[in-house]
């Protein structure tokens, strides 16, 4: 028993292997502490992940690590792990997609004050889905050019990577820099490990029954 732990210990971390909200954010707490430091999320997240790294443009020792996963081309699922941390480096919160994991914190409230506008992500790899993501936005200085001071305030997205299984539709509070709707793009996107194939047959059949 005590070998086959340490083996699975010794696993380098995939994102491919979690494949919902719930799972990431029980990893990301399992993993990390406030006593974490950034070099340990980067091991993790660029050095085994294979992440893109990208720091926030206005707040230092803010930065965030991209993964995409083209899900058979019905949907661009996106992982965006964002990290804040204490000048000296260790890790204060972390988030999964927007949502902060570490310590009890809530979700971000809704904005109460706009200007509000609606956001598209296009996801022109999705041609057989969801090939763009909306939502609606405020935005605190009334550029749309600046997406780091973008907060959500309608933005649904679904809570499984899974083209067969995608669970139900939440909303993703917070803000759009941490989010599925970011702008930035990650250096390449991962094809999904499963079968396409299959995937196609399995939506032609639920299509044919007249399942949604």
């Amino acid at each position: 028993m005590a070998m086959a732990t340490m083996a699975h210990a010794a696993e380098p971390f995939r994102f491919e292997a979690e494949t919902s909200l719930d799972d990431m954010t029980t990893l990301v707490r399992g993993r990390f502490s406030e006593p974490s430091t950034r070099d340990q999320v980067r091991a993790v997240f660029v050095g085994e992940g294979g992440a893109t790294m990208i720091a926030h443009p206005r707040r230092a020792n803010v930065e965030k690590y991209l993964y995409d996963i083209n899900l058979c081309s019905y949907y661009v699922w996106r992982w965006n792990i964002s990290a804040d941390y204490t000048p000296s480096g260790k890790l204060k919160q972390i988030y999964v997609n927007g949502a902060p994991a570490l310590h009890g914190a809530r979700l971000a409230a809704l904005p109460k004050k706009g200007p509000f506008y609606q956001l598209a992500r296009p996801r022109p790899e999705a041609f057989k889905g969801e090939y763009s993501l909306a939502a609606i936005i405020a935005d605190r200085d009334g550029d749309l050019n600046t997406t780091d001071d973008m907060d959500i305030l309608t933005g649904v997205g679904p809570m499984r990577a899974d083209p067969l299984n995608m669970g139900n539709a939440v909303n993703n509070p917070g803000e759009v820099w941490r989010s599925i709707f970011d702008l930035d793009d990650a250096k390449s996107i991962a094809a999904y490990a499963g079968d396409c194939s299959a995937v196609d047959a399995a939506v032609e059949k639920m299509r044919g029954s007249g399942q949604p």
